[in-house]
């Protein structure tokens, strides 16, 4: 009991699969995340999380999500579910939530811990095997890039996924920031070592060189995209980007 205490407090609550398991029972028992909010990102790291997605940028995806109500999400890179119970806790009970992994645990996870929910499908495949009728032709308003990070494999998803994207799809690339060094912990510094040639300057670290190509090659090779950065120097923060094909605001609101 007190070891699980110990783990509760040091952000653990997202290694437990019962965790979110009951917290996502919950959430449909009691009409999803209308009456608990925000409350499952207690569960959430924030510096500490090196691989899953920080608990402040949680915080911008799910209000990012309540603000636009897209009917069709597909994450790319499950890991271990943060992102995909974070979008299933933002999202309308009509939405879908379409997430790719190849990992064997990630497909185990998803299974026992998110089962419960009929908007979410794990497609246990490569997300450079994406089809359109793995998400039965569906318009995606909102797709998220967390998985390889490897450019080449991120190109060849993007062309696939474009004909799929609404008119006014949102899309998200994580891993797009560069880590401060001043804020490094011992684990930042192990990841910096074993990959030196990410550092930028003295003080500014890509730990994700690839996802960052990625954005710029979106940004050279389809001139209508335009793109928003949530960088931060001031913190150690993972980063991402937004991108949406520009149009007038009259344009935009007709589309959907």
């Amino acid at each position: 009991m007190i070891d699980s205490l110990k783990s509760v407090i040091r952000c653990g609550f997202y290694r437990f699969s019962s965790f979110r398991f009951l917290v996502g029972l919950a959430s449909v028992q009691f009409g999803r995340t209308r009456r608990l909010g925000i409350s499952h990102l207690l569960s959430y790291c924030e510096e500490s999380a090196i691989g899953p997605l920080q608990r402040d940028e949680a915080v911008a995806l799910f209000g990012l999500a309540k603000v636009l109500r897209p009917k069709t999400v597909v994450e790319f890179g499950f890991f271990h579910g943060h992102s995909a119970f974070n979008f299933l806790c933002a999202m309308d009970s009509d939405a879908l939530l379409f997430s790719y992994d190849v990992s064997e645990e990630s497909a185990t996870r998803a299974r026992r811990e998110l089962g419960f929910d009929s908007r979410f499908k794990f497609l246990h495949k490569s997300q450079t095997d994406f089809d359109e009728s793995d998400i039965d032709s569906r318009s995606i308003d909102l797709a998220f890039f967390d998985a390889a990070h490897d450019l080449d494999l991120n190109q060849k998803t993007f062309l696939k996924v474009l004909p799929q994207l609404s008119p006014s799809a949102m899309v998200v690339v994580h891993d797009t920031g560069l880590w401060s060094k001043p804020f490094f912990s011992q684990a930042h510094h192990a990841f910096a070592e074993a990959a030196p040639a990410g550092w930028i300057t003295n003080d500014l670290y890509a730990h994700q060189p690839d996802e960052r190509e990625f954005v710029d090659w979106i940004r050279s090779s389809y001139e209508g995209f335009s793109s928003v950065h949530l960088h931060s120097a001031n913190t150690l923060r993972h980063g991402m980007t937004l991108l949406q094909c520009q149009g007038r605001v009259l344009d935009t609101l007709e589309s959907r």
